[in-house]
């Protein structure tokens, strides 16, 4: 709940911090704020890959495991994996140029 409460106060302060810049801020004002806000979606998004890619490496680890301490035969660890792939490829397409 707090993280949800964080990601949303965030998400508020950058959606301000850009209104700002588009409507064009006093010559007084800062005029790095349009540089924050773009720090703070890059460091979101990284933040947000990094543990969505931790999840990852935790599932895939627990299956390894699993499947060396006999509790997986090869079959069942393929189609874990298979799986997890299946779902990164919907989550995160390859596009290719075309030639």
């Amino acid at each position: 709940m707090l993280v949800a409460t964080s990601i949303a106060a965030v998400y508020i302060a950058l959606i301000a911090l850009h209104t700002q810049a588009i409507h064009g801020d006093p010559p007084d004002t800062d005029r790095r704020r349009p540089r924050l806000a773009t720090w703070l979606a890059t460091w979101l998004a990284t933040w947000l890959a990094t543990r969505e890619e931790r999840r990852r490496g935790r599932v895939e680890s627990a299956a390894t495991q699993r499947l060396l301490a006999g509790a997986l035969d090869q079959a069942s660890y393929r189609a874990a994996l298979t799986a997890m792939a299946a779902q990164d490829a919907a989550n995160h397409p390859v596009e290719l140029p075309n030639p």
